[in-house]
Formats: structure tokens, C-alpha cells, sequence
């Protein structure tokens, strides 16, 4: 059994690069407006732009799972967080859309190791029964890096100009780098694999495709990260083209629906492990938390498209991003439930890949609908639908999660899974 002390300095150092991590991302939102006046870039051109990180991000998931199975969490975390930071610090250094564009692909793709490196690493260390609290202790980092971000983006923007802002982000995040470097609690490089897994290796991570609840999990995550995309890109946009807000405030109010955010993961995740506690069955906890938390948010951004007053647009979007975030710890263990350890990360890419392409349309989807209409109404109602969608998927589409497949004789840290099975077995009884 991992210490304590290790299980603490795990769950902050990912809190800590997620943190970064989102808060990088949310700064081009943030200084978007100013870039659209100075550069007189349209809503769909814009669009493009503010997507440039997730192309890259999402293509790289499916090497950086396999990747972080065969190397470990420590050294791929470590590379990426180099990568992201520099390519940060360098966007100040253009002054074209095309070079912003650019910086923006190599961002993502050293950020596209970052799920599957926490799954790896919430999986070596905690037990099933901690992992929805322990997956959302580490996701609040990204609400607290949007809502922190969105303020000291917006602070400096009007302050100091844009530039400004990418050199205090991506020096910020340069010394975490270094910290992660020398301090994270597991430096190994390399993963153990038990014999099984070695002869099945990362070559035929196909076979993951024909089983119900890679499906399941992948469609549920694609409707998800599409709503949550619209706000991560668009919210501050949508506050100054739609409700007229100044730079200043709209940075102060994007803020507020990821604190509310930042307490609905943490919220999830505790409910979840509640549940699972009193005996009530893991998928049936998982999926009630993901179907309520979805539909919720469809419910709240649909009423929001259609309200003339800004105060009550704002109070809904934020329950809607509230409601989102409450699937959030459920909805990223089920990669760790369904895989055995040797492949957590892999499965973790495969469902984050298909999520992002939700993710990386939605910024564009909707640049191109505020361009045609001339409003954001059809738009927050796509992002309602999405998020239906993905409900639909994760409690219908995804199947029981079977713990009589459980093999722990596999595991490099036997009794730590809720259903830590073969691959060539997950959910047999469920698989199309």
C-alpha cells in the first residue's frame, strides 16, 4: 500500500498541472475580444484559432496513452509540462493569427499527455473506493486554473496588454516544470507489466473498439467535452459580443461559473465514493451521477440561450457548468474501472480522443453559428443537445462494470481495481 504522504504530494502535483493547464487554455478566451479588434478577425476565423490547441491535443491522446503505459506518469508529465510552457511563453513573440495558430498546436500536444498520466497515477495509487474523490480532487484543479485564470488574465489584459499575459502564464508554468522535475514522489521511469500485458503491448489497442463501453464511455465523453467546450473558449467572448460586458468584467464573471464548477467536482466525486461506500452498485453510481449531472446542464444552458437579462444568463450558465462538472469525477474513473493497470492510460486516450473531438468542434461549431445568426442563442443550444447526447451515451450505451472480471494476479498492485480486468474480457456479456 502506497503511504499517505505519497498519495498527497500525487494528487497536488496533478492538481497543480491541471491547474495550469486549463488556465493556459482560458487565457486566449480571455484576450480573444482584443485580438478580434486589433487583428479584425471575425467570430469564425476566431473560431479556428481559440480550436488550435485541441487538434493537436487530440490527436496526440492516442500516442500518450500507450506512451505513459510503457514509460510511467513521472518523465511524459515532465516532458509535456515543458513543452506547453514554452510554447506559452513564445505566442507573445508573433503578432500574426497564423503564428498564434500555430503555438497553440504545440501547446495541445504537450498538454495531450495529461489524462492519461493522471489515470496512470490515480490507479497505482488508490484503492477503487477513493478513486471519484481522488479523480475529482485532481480535476478541481482545471475549474480552479479557469476561474483564477479568467481574473488574473483579464487583470493583466487591461493592465499591461496581451502579450503580458502569456509571459506571466508561461513562466508561471515554467517553474512547475522544474518542481515536477524534482520533487514528484514517483520518478521511475518505466511501468511494470505483468506477462500478458507485455505480449499485448500497445500493438492491438484496436481490440478496446469491439466492446460495448469503450463506446459508451467514448460517444458520453464526446457530448460532454463539446459542452464544456463552448465555455472554456467562448464564455468570455459570449459575455462582451452578446451581453455587452467591458474586457474587465467579463473577465470577473467567466470566473464565476468554474468556482461554482470547482465545488461541483468535488462535490461529484465525494457523492460517488459515498455511494459506493453504502453498497450501491459502481455503475449504477456512476451512471446516475453522469445522466443527472448532463441533463441538468442541458436543462440550464437551453433556458439561458433565451433570457433577455444578462444577471440571469449568468446565473444559469453557471449551474450549467455546476451541473457538467458533477459527472466529472465518475465520468474519468471509468477508464480506471473498466482496464487493468497495464492499460489504464490507453483506454483513458480512447475515450478522451473521441471526447475531443467534441471538443475541438465545439469552438468552431459555434464561431460559425454566432457568424451566421448573428447571436450565441444557437449555439447554447447545440451545446444543450451535446451534453443530452452524452448523457444518453454513458447510461445507456456503457455497460455494467463486471468486478466477477476482476484479475488481480495481473495487477502490479493487487486489490486496487473495482473491475480490474483482462482486456480481452472487459464486459464480455456487453460487448456488441
Amino acid at each position: 500500500m502506497n503511504s499517505q504522504r505519497s498519495k498527497v504530494l500525487t494528487i497536488a502535483f496533478y492538481f497543480v498541472a491541471w491547474f495550469f493547464g486549463y488556465g493556459i487554455r482560458y487565457t486566449l478566451g480571455i484576450v480573444a475580444p482584443a485580438l478580434m479588434n486589433g487583428y479584425h478577425i471575425s467570430p469564425k476565423e476566431m473560431g479556428y484559432i481559440l480550436s488550435g490547441w485541441t487538434w493537436s491535443y487530440t490527436v496526440g491522446m492516442l500516442l500518450m496513452g500507450p506512451l505513459v503505459d510503457r514509460l510511467g506518469p513521472w518523465v511524459v508529465t515532465a516532458v509535456g509540462s515543458v513543452v506547453w510552457s514554452l510554447s506559452t511563453l513564445a505566442v507573445p513573440l508573433v503578432h500574426s493569427p497564423t503564428s498564434i495558430f500555430l503555438f497553440r498546436l504545440l501547446f495541445g500536444l504537450g498538454h495531450s499527455m495529461l489524462i492519461a498520466s493522471t489515470a496512470v497515477a490515480i490507479s497505482k495509487e488508490f484503492l477503487g473506493k477513493e478513486r471519484a474523490r481522488a479523480i475529482a480532487s485532481v480535476y478541481s484543479g482545471n475549474q480552479v486554473g479557469l476561474a483564477a485564470g479568467a481574473m488574473i488574465a483579464a487583470f493583466i489584459l487591461v493592465n499591461a496588454g496581451w502579450e503580458a499575459v502569456f509571459y506571466f502564464v508561461g513562466g508561471a508554468s515554467v517553474l512547475f516544470a522544474a518542481a515536477w522535475l524534482l520533487f514528484y514522489p514517483d520518478r521511475r521511469v518505466g511501468a511494470r507489466r505483468s506477462s500478458s500485458a507485455a505480449q499485448d503491448g500497445v500493438r492491438d489497442w484496436l481490440r478496446f473498439f469491439r466492446y460495448r463501453s469503450t463506446w459508451g464511455i467514448a460517444l458520453g465523453q464526446m457530448g460532454y467535452l463539446y459542452a464544456l467546450g463552448v465555455f472554456v473558449s467562448w464564455l468570455p467572448g459570449y459575455f462582451v459580443l452578446e451581453r455587452k460586458m467591458t474586457l474587465l468584467k467579463s473577465g470577473v464573471v467567466s470566473a464565476l461559473p468554474f468556482w461554482v464548477g470547482l465545488v461541483a467536482t468535488l462535490a461529484g466525486g465525494w457523492l460517488a465514493d459515498r455511494m459506493v461506500g453504502m453498497g450501491v452498485s459502481t455503475a449504477k453510481t456512476r451512471k446516475g451521477i453522469i445522466g443527472a449531472g448532463m441533463i441538468g446542464a442541458t436543462a440550464f444552458v437551453s433556458s439561458a440561450a433565451f433570457v433577455p437579462q444578462a444577471w440571469l444568463a449568468v446565473l444559469l450558465l453557471t449551474l450549467c457548468v455546476g451541473s457538467l462538472r458533477l459527472a466529472t469525477g465518475s465520468a474519468n474513473a471509468l477508464p480506471i474501472d473498466l482496464a487493468r493497470p497495464s492499460e489504464v492510460g490507453t483506454l483513458s486516450s480512447i475515450q478522451n480522443f473521441f471526447g475531443n473531438l467534441g471538443g475541438v468542434s465545439a469552438p468552431i461549431v459555434t464561431g460559425y453559428l454566432v457568424n451566421v445568426s448573428g447571436s450565441f442563442t444557437l449555439a447554447l443550444i447545440a451545446a444543450g443537445a451535446m451534453a443530452t447526447f452524452g448523457a444518453f451515451a454513458y447510461v445507456f450505451i456503457l455497460g455494467d462494470l463486471l468486478p466477477q472480471f476482476r484479475n488481480t494476479s495481473q495487477d502490479s498492485n493487487p486489490g486496487q481495481g473495482v473491475a480490474r480486468t483482462a482486456t480481452k474480457h472487459i464486459e464480455r456479456r456487453t460487448s456488441i
